[in-house]
């Protein structure tokens, strides 16, 4: 829809109309198929491969709209949008439902999509604590070992695998300066 016909509807039209035109525009960037395929978003998607679409004034997950238009339920607190599909830019609400963490993650290991940070060598442990304490940035080293920052905040910090050996990080700041 062109820019100009989306403003004089926003100049002139009830928050219904405005709510309907929104639902539509959102709908036409999903590639729908059959019932029991997957239904891809076809715009902007998130650094994890999520569609994302700005609804209600910020950016919100193309999944969870898709869900909530459909079903008319909306995510409420500690749930997560779970896909049965394992295809982040899939928004069949078919494939959809609102779930615990828990249940999320269940799933994730169940179906043998954890990742890597499970499978990093004690070896490896070592050596991003050393590079950290070094004044590596965490998401470089995120990167390069193939894990999210939040997997190398937790390392460093010893929280995960904390007998391994290297340098534990406890004052966090002395690490920023050194990057700064």
């Amino acid at each position: 829809m062109g820019t100009a016909i989306v403003q004089r509807i926003h100049a002139h039209a009830t928050p219904e109309l405005m709510e309907a035109v929104t639902v539509t525009r959102f709908w036409s960037m999903v590639q729908s198929a059959g019932t029991d395929d997957c239904w891809t978003w076809a715009g902007d998607l998130d650094k994890n491969g999520y569609g994302v679409f700005f609804y209600q004034d910020r950016n919100r997950p193309a999944h969870e709209l898709a869900l909530s238009f459909t079903t008319g339920e909306k995510r409420i607190g500690r749930l997560d949008t779970c896909h049965s599909c394992d295809t982040p830019a899939c928004c069949n609400p078919a494939h959809l439902r609102f779930d615990t963490r828990q249940s999320n993650v269940d799933d994730m290991i169940n179906r043998d999509r954890q990742p890597r940070a499970g499978k990093l060598t004690d070896q490896e442990i070592i050596i991003i604590r050393g590079w950290r304490q070094a004044g590596a940035r965490q998401k470089d080293l995120a990167e390069q070992f193939g894990v999210t920052d939040g997997t190398i905040s937790m390392i460093v910090r010893g929280i995960r695998w904390p007998k391994v050996g290297g340098p534990i990080e406890s004052d966090r700041s002395q690490y920023r300066k050194k990057v700064a």
